[in-house]
């Protein structure tokens, strides 16, 4: 490829493309045997809340699930505030539905989950490695079906049963109405059962791929891929007969739903629905109040309400305040998703730089804002990002690049006490707030490494492109007598190192005269780092090379063959990001183990500050983990009992740090404490406010907040 820019499918896995918390902080943690992903304590920075594809939800009892990628759930009461819910597995998850007060989700390789949210989900494998992609209940049978035509039943949730089938078709879908279990699936088949063991094939009269089956009022709707006529969408009232409708919609659809007598599908770029005999497309920007554009896997419907989830956690809400008047959306987040390339940490600051200019930062590696940037640039795609202590520089697509120099400025606050106005003046370093367009343009080059050292800037990009500057605005063309894209370039205390494709490694001493280093591999040495006293080159293949002097390169094995695109320090710990959610750990910078993370997005660059191991990637994807826990001791700030009917009611408010998980003990006396819940602080306020129901009415008991050990 012409560019740094690499192609992301968006499959789990390596799995043929379909369509697309809480964890434990440790006082210390060895990394001598091979960790889960759920063991590392990732947090969503950003999308907000989180940015797992959700290919499923269900809506029980007041509340909203939505199950994704990685094995991970997620519960909200109102949409807005989602909780991740405590998984047994990182499989993806990609059906849900309630079974007899409970619920059943089912996924990847024969992943079976039975339970709530309330008291946690117990995991059923199969023994198989077909991924189970649908499953449906009735009051007495639930059936889940998935690859090479597997079917499996059962009648409590826990114990299954494979049932043989006439037909090998793969199976995408499955749903219940009536009494009869309706499947659907590749090749256009559609199957029914009444008893999810005897299975007939219909005559669907289509030969295209069919996505999804749903019950809607007194039908059964399946949509699925375009035939070149559009989209599949199929109905039937019994499962016996089918007859095509004209949705209008062009593109694959994978969701359907109803609410009242309105009708919506969803799919890739495509939300069409339907109340009486007319369909409109939900997205053309003459509707009032169009939903956000993207791709839907899920629907849910409810009379004059609709709920879509799809792709990199976007949720959106239709509500039709006055039938039969149009439907009205609203997206629940507005957060970036633009992918993003490269993230530094600057003494004060993360910036993380990526697709249409995007410039974001970060004081916490929690809350992110985005920054302006030059309006000539906005479709620049920034690649890389570095700089000196007197400057920062963002490079990108056509050879344009951005700075943002050091500069203080006056800021003024208020802060207003009953009748009483103060006001305080702040300095503040602009550096990463404000940019400016270096002018006039070096090259056209795409450009992508960034690294300083002193007061000397270096970049290099496509053609063997290698640029140097004492300023940021005026540039010096370097010799490197190779027309490969050069990717990284990193400074160690022997020189420069710079890193491409097809195997690219070049040294200098001094930016002016560079040496190609032969690495016995044709492999693109993605990102090069000087940590600890070592370079550490990365790249594709899993390939993970080592130097102490920049001359002299070792191999190491990954035990991947996935990209693997930066490495960074934290503590004492290597870790390596890559490609569909990978994530390589090392305590010596040899010997590397695979952890993984709460996404299958690809991760194109990591940074750290205070122990915390921050990385980014595919659709605006910002995972934090705190490596490093914070032990600052939890106070109890305030607390409130009280007794009503019988039951009594504990109200506390604790301090803390962000993403700080504890629990919270009782006892009567100071020598025997009873562990309780285990609580969170789940934004970077420090701060929760808990209340505790009980039955137990005693008043002369003791509360303490303890960090696990």
């Amino acid at each position: 490829m012409g560019t740094g820019m690499r192609s992301e499918s968006g499959c789990e896995a390596n799995r043929p493309c379909r369509w697309l918390g809480w964890c434990l902080v440790w006082a210390g943690w060895c990394l001598a045997q091979s960790l889960a992903a759920a063991e590392m304590p990732w947090r969503w920075s950003n999308p907000h809340p989180y940015g797992n594809h959700i290919y499923d939800m269900a809506f029980v009892n007041g509340t909203y699930l939505a199950v994704t990628d990685r094995g991970q759930i997620y519960t909200s009461e109102d949409l807005s505030f989602w909780i991740r819910g405590d998984s047994p597995t990182t499989n993806a998850l990609r059906s849900i539905a309630p079974f007899n007060g409970r619920i059943i989700v089912t996924g990847e390789n024969g992943t079976v989950l039975e339970g709530d949210w309330h008291t946690g989900f117990g995991l059923t494998s199969l023994g198989s490695t077909d991924w189970l992609e649908g499953v449906a209940a009735s009051a007495e049978l639930v059936v889940t079906v998935g690859d090479h035509a597997a079917i499996y039943t059962s009648g409590n949730g826990r114990d299954w049963q494979k049932q043989s089938v006439s037909f090998t078709n793969w199976l995408r879908s499955v749903a219940c109405g009536d009494g009869t279990f309706v499947t659907a699936g590749e090749g256009g088949l559609i199957a029914t059962s009444t008893n999810g063991t005897a299975w007939r094939v219909r005559a669907s009269g289509t030969t295209v791929n069919l996505n999804k089956v749903a019950r809607l009022g007194n039908r059964f709707l399946v949509v699925g891929e375009s035939d070149g006529l559009g989209a599949m969408v199929l109905t039937s009232y019994s499962g016996g007969s089918w007859e095509r409708i004209n949705s209008g919609a062009v593109n694959e659809l994978f969701a359907a739903a109803s609410a009242g007598d309105s009708l919506l599908v969803a799919g890739d770029g495509e939300v069409r629905s339907r109340d009486g005999l007319a369909w409109v497309n939900e997205l053309s920007p003459d509707r009032p109040r169009p939903p956000p554009k993207g791709t839907y896997y899920a629907v849910l419907g409810d009379t004059n309400h609709f709920v879509m989830g799809g792709r990199s956690g976007v949720v959106a809400e239709g509500v039709k305040t006055s039938p039969p008047g149009p439907w009205r959306w609203r997206g629940i987040d507005e957060s970036v998703r633009t992918w993003l390339w490269d993230v530094i940490r600057t003494p004060e600051l993360y910036i993380a730089v990526g697709d249409l200019a995007t410039v974001m930062t970060s004081e916490n590696g929690i809350d992110w804002f985005e920054e302006m940037v030059p309006n000539a640039l906005t479709n620049t795609v920034l690649l890389g990002i570095g700089g000196t202590t007197n400057l920062t520089l963002a490079v990108g697509s056509g050879g344009h690049m951005i700075y943002s120099p050091y500069a203080l400025t006056n800021v003024v606050s208020t802060n207003i006490v009953g009748t009483n106005v103060t006001l305080t003046t702040n300095e503040l370093n602009t550096m990463g707030l404000l940019w400016y367009p270096v002018e006039p343009q070096v090259t056209t080059n795409d450009l992508q490494g960034v690294a300083g050292r002193g007061d000397l800037l270096v970049v290099t990009g496509g053609a063997g492109t290698i640029l140097a500057s004492t300023n940021g605005t005026n540039w010096s063309v370097r010799k490197t007598g190779t027309t490969a894209l050069l990717s990284s370039v990193e400074s160690f205390p022997g020189g420069w190192v710079a890193t491409g494709d097809n195997g690219t490694l070049l040294t200098s001493s001094d930016t002016t005269v560079w040496t190609p280093r032969a690495l016995g591999t044709a492999n693109w040495i993605y990102r090069v780092r000087y940590l600890a006293g070592r370079l550490i080159a990365v790249g594709q293949g899993g390939t993970i090379l080592s130097s102490t002097n920049g001359l002299d390169w070792s191999a190491q094995a990954s035990g991947t063959t996935r990209w693997l695109n930066d490495v960074t320090l934290v503590g004492g710990t290597c870790f390596v990001v890559g490609n569909q959610g990978t994530v390589l750990a090392s305590t010596n910078g040899m010997n590397w183990v695979s952890i993984g993370t709460i996404t299958g997005n690809s991760l194109f660059a990591a940074a750290t500050y205070q122990g915390q191991l921050l990385t980014v990637g595919v659709t605006g994807s910002i995972l934090r983990a705190q490596v490093e826990p914070k032990l600052d001791p939890i106070e109890i700030d305030r607390y409130a009992h009280s007794v009503t009917n019988g039951v009594a009611q504990d109200l506390f408010l604790f301090v803390g740090q962000p993403d700080q998980r504890f629990t919270l003990d009782a006892g009567t006396v100071f020598t025997d404490w009873k562990a309780g819940p285990t609580l969170e602080f789940i934004d970077s306020s420090g701060t929760l406010l808990w209340l505790r129901s009980s039955t137990d009415l005693r008043t002369n008991q003791f509360f303490r907040a303890t960090l696990p050990p």
